[in-house]
């Protein structure tokens, strides 16, 4: 039997490009100190969510928080590969972008 392989596609445009420059930065640790994680939090912390976001904003030229989420699941795997971490559904919700 042949095993089944599964493909996924993803265009990785300037989006590479700008984690690393942020990543090289060390933007995320930057944020975590001047916004602390609370206690309950669960799922990213704060320096990744404006990690995250901030690529969507340059990659995309848009600041609405609202598709967010979309482009994130778009870009999921790229962005799970490249940063180390991993994504929930909701650690780039439109709230959660509201409280940062």
């Amino acid at each position: 039997m042949n095993p089944v392989l599964n493909l996924a596609t993803e265009r990785v445009d300037d989006v590479v490009v700008l984690l690393h420059m942020m990543m090289q930065m060390e933007l995320p640790q930057l944020l975590n100190v001047h916004l602390p994680r609370h206690w309950k939090q669960q799922g990213l912390d704060w320096g990744w969510v404006v990690v995250i976001w901030l690529v969507y904003i340059v990659s995309e030229g848009d600041h609405r928080k609202v598709v967010v989420r979309g482009w994130v699941e778009q870009h999921r795997t790229m962005i799970e590969q490249v940063c180390g971490v991993e994504l929930s559904a909701t650690d780039v919700s439109d709230d959660r972008l509201s409280i940062v």
